[in-house]
């Protein structure tokens, strides 16, 4: 009985050094700042949940965007079936937020878009996230969410998180708060 109660005491010990899941929000929202700044599109948006992905293209076919309808007319086979599937029912959703599937997702001809785009405004990123400071962290039953500005006196922006498969994942983006005075 007193080895248990000794084990217990020392799976208590070492549970506590854990960093808690608010702490590694914070830390991959600052990563991914971090890989933003630095130009790797890839890492930037290998941080957004599958829904922010879904999403992020939703609104790039909505506004019709060059750059997507050229992508979106070469990509074939099982990709372009999912994609007009899903595209069928983000239109009768509204949002985008159903998420993709893989065959898309993990297509490559989709990260290269993402590149693209990345590219097109590497410097307003740049500018923007190289100052980024998190402010507050707090989560709750459906995710964590983050309070961020991106210099002194900028209003606040949040980021809403979900933990998806290997980490948490930014899935949530609200414009700034208040105008800057």
């Amino acid at each position: 009985m007193r080895r248990f109660a000794i084990v217990l005491v020392l799976a208590a010990g070492c549970a506590s050094q854990e960093p808690k899941q608010t702490d590694v929000a914070r830390k991959t929202i600052e990563d991914w700042a971090k890989s933003a700044v630095a130009g790797d599109a890839e890492k930037t948006l290998a941080m957004f949940s599958d829904a922010r992905k879904s999403e992020w293209l939703f609104e790039r076919l909505e506004e019709n965007d060059a750059i997507a309808r050229r992508w979106r007319g070469e990509l074939s086979g099982a990709a372009r079936t999912d994609l007009d599937l899903w595209w069928g029912i983000a239109h009768r959703n509204g949002n985008g937020r159903e998420p993709l599937r893989g065959s898309v997702l993990a297509h490559p001809s989709f990260v290269q878009m993402f590149r693209e785009y990345f590219m097109q405004s590497a410097n307003a990123i740049k500018n923007q996230l190289s100052k980024l400071e998190v402010t507050n962290v707090y989560g709750d039953d459906t995710g964590i969410t983050v309070s961020v500005r991106c210099g002194a006196g900028a209003p606040t922006e949040l980021y809403g998180m979900v933990y998806e498969r290997d980490g948490w994942k930014i899935d949530t983006y609200r414009q700034p708060l208040a105008t800057p005075k």
